[in-house]
């Protein structure tokens, strides 16, 4: 990990807390994410099922949490 290779941050929270679903912004976000990139999603809760997904497209990914309702996913492609 290496904080200059975030590419970039989204954070989930504001969009929930509008009502809006951003899942398919984060995919959309991840499939043009370049290799040896991080994305940063922030986000109240863990996101298994985007996890899950991001997974079958190939990156990998480690999560930061920082309260039971504070998550950091970073992703990567590798």
């Amino acid at each position: 990990f290496a904080e200059e290779k975030i590419v970039k941050r989204f954070n989930a929270s504001e969009r929930l807390a509008a009502g809006e679903h951003p899942v398919n912004q984060v995919i959309a976000d991840l499939n043009q994410l370049e290799e040896g990139k991080i994305y940063e999603l922030k986000a109240p809760f863990l996101t298994a099922p985007l996890i899950d997904k991001a997974t079958s497209l190939g990156l990998k990914h480690w999560v930061d949490q920082r309260s039971d309702e504070e998550f950091y996913i970073y992703f990567v492609k590798i």
